[in-house]
């Protein structure tokens, strides 16, 4: 894979955000056209699906791309290191993915009867255990891709899938309806894994030797990655199942539906700020040491993240009885009295991001669960209230808000104690 050298950071730069862009156009088009073809309340009942695919791209081939990122960016000058951690990366991501897959095969009824309330539905769930090896192998190439900074194959990788992607979409759901809805979410992740086999074939790292002397070690280091990743992943769909649950009861599968495309915009428009982080704010903070630095450095990158959305989301919210029923449908004109609200909590979150990277380039596990259960139990316990007050859907965003808002201050007085605590002169009792 290609080296980004400093005279094209610029080039490399664009490459990202086109990268990112066409899978935010290719995620905006899925939502279309399940929206157009299933309608709020077909959404609310896919959305437990769509959740368990999420965590399934995040998790597959053990979650470990954040810290593939890290190491293959602290060894990237180094060849025989290297290519010895990129060994241990592929049998370690194999044999988790093969363990996923052995498990959501042989309970495949049990997970369906729970996601659909039909068992008969299973099929569905043995083709996601199987496609989730394919995210695995997608997550590991380009890991290594973005570690070396090569942003060319990065960016072909994703734009050649949802190329790919898109007209059998159309085909399936158009066809086949809530099946080929939920077969397109499945190929959605699935597509990155043939552009990405390509640019693992012309690679350093094809065909290559196993090599096991290191993989003890090296999986020891990635196995923190899993955990984060795996808590990550899981936290906040989960709670996102148990919300949705409460909400249909309380307030019906429209409710639940409406809800379900905010999110799926919001994960949207948020995908862009967790590449861009992931890219250029991680492996610059990996090898920072000195307060001025780290802390100039977060300070720059939270201006730019914040300006970077206000701008977006006035956009989005100035235009929403626009950009609502362009990408969604005119079912979900609710969400344009709502839309508000999501993008507040979303603005804090986005600029709480800077600060949770660096929990991740740090591996500090126990900071790292602490948040995101504590997100989590927050969120779900605010939910829980205010729909037991009767605020109905307008209670989980509000939920939302206040979470958000929460979670913000905490990452930035966490902050404020790391720098003074832990890399100034300053002892902290």
């Amino acid at each position: 894979m290609a080296r980004v050298t400093g005279r094209n950071i610029f080039y490399g730069a664009v490459l990202t955000t086109a990268a990112q862009l066409s899978k935010i156009g290719g995620g905006f088009l899925l939502l279309k056209l399940i929206a157009v073809y299933l309608g709020p309340e077909g959404m609310g009942q896919i959305g437990n699906f769509m959740s368990v695919v999420t965590i399934l791209s995040l998790i597959a081939g053990g979650g470990v791309v954040n810290g593939v990122i890290k190491y293959v960016a602290a060894l990237r000058h180094e060849k025989k290191e290297l290519l010895i951690f990129v060994s241990s990366v592929k049998i370690y991501s194999f044999v988790f993915s093969f363990l996923i897959a052995l498990v959501g095969c042989l309970l495949s009824e049990k997970i369906a009867f729970y996601l659909f309330g039909d068992s008969s539905k299973y099929w569905l769930i043995i083709v996601l255990a199987l496609a989730q090896i394919g995210f695995g192998f997608t997550n590991l190439v380009t890991g290594v891709a973005n570690g070396l900074m090569d942003t060319r194959s990065y960016a072909l990788i994703q734009v050649s899938g949802n190329l790919l992607v898109l007209p059998v979409a159309w085909i399936l759901v158009s066809n086949f309806h809530f099946a080929g809805a939920a077969l397109s979410i499945v190929l959605f992740y699935l597509s990155y894994a043939l552009p990405a086999y390509y640019f693992y074939r012309k690679s350093v790292f094809f065909n290559r030797t196993l090599i096991f002397g290191s993989l003890r070690a090296n999986a020891s280091r990635l196995s923190v990655y899993t955990l984060m990743a795996c808590i990550g992943a899981i936290s906040v769909p989960l709670v996102e199942i148990i919300v949705r649950a409460q909400l249909i009861s309380g307030a019906g599968l429209d409710a639940a539906g409406i809800w379900q495309g905010s999110i799926k915009l919001s994960s949207a428009y948020m995908g862009f700020f967790t590449v861009f982080l992931a890219v250029y704010f991680m492996p610059l903070i990996v090898k920072m040491e000195g307060k001025k630095e780290i802390s100039s450095t977060v300070v720059r990158f939270i201006a730019i993240v914040m300006a970077v959305f206000l701008i977006g989301s006035s956009g989005l919210y100035l235009f929403r009885g626009i950009f609502i029923p362009l990408l969604l449908s005119s079912n979900f004109s609710a969400l344009e009295e709502l839309i508000q609200y999501q993008l507040i909590g979303d603005f804090f979150r986005v600029s709480s991001y800077v600060v949770g990277f660096i929990v991740i380039a740090r591996s500090s596990l126990k900071i790292y669960i602490f948040g995101e259960v504590a997100q989590g139990l927050l969120f779900m316990g605010l939910s829980t209230f205010f729909l037991s007050q009767g605020m109905a859907l307008k209670g989980v965003y509000m939920a939302h808000i206040i979470m958000n808002m929460i979670y913000f201050l905490v990452s930035m007085v966490g902050f404020w104690v790391y720098l003074n605590c832990y890399l100034g002169e300053k002892k902290c009792s």
